[in-house]
């Protein structure tokens, strides 16, 4: 190898890794939020969470709604997946796919929690799609 040549495949590999940096935290944010309407008495408890973040157990009582914002990760399988309990009752989902939801709902993940079930904001037809039954 000539002599210089490492050094120039180093600063190749150091501008590679900064603007693949660049490219991933200046995407735009992904909103995620889930509210509470299945009755104005209920209480319900969810926990949700990804491999890298537990965003806590929040207590949510009707018309109360929690958010967070985040960047998916560089290899598109970020996922968000939660616990919701009310009542005797509790339900399982992915409140962010990545596979899914990158051209589902955009930028902008809504969940509604009613009396009948479990809706997501399809921001395709601006309208709410029936996921799971609560019942």
């Amino acid at each position: 190898m000539a002599a210089g040549g490492g050094s120039m495949a180093v600063a190749m590999a150091a501008m590679l890794i900064i603007s693949t940096s660049i490219c991933v935290s200046s995407g735009k944010k992904i909103t995620v939020q889930i509210t509470d309407l299945i009755r104005y008495d209920n209480v319900m408890v969810i926990d949700c969470r990804s491999s890298d973040d537990d965003l806590g157990q929040q207590t949510l009582l009707y018309g109360q709604s929690m958010e967070w914002r985040f960047n998916p990760n560089f290899s598109k399988t970020t996922l968000y997946y939660c616990n919701a309990m009310w009542e005797a009752k509790q339900i399982h989902f992915h409140a962010y796919e990545y596979m899914r939801d990158n051209y589902g709902c955009g930028l902008d993940c809504r969940w509604l929690f009613t009396v009948d079930g479990l809706y997501a904001y399809n921001s395709k037809n601006e309208s709410w799609d029936f996921r799971f039954s609560c019942l």
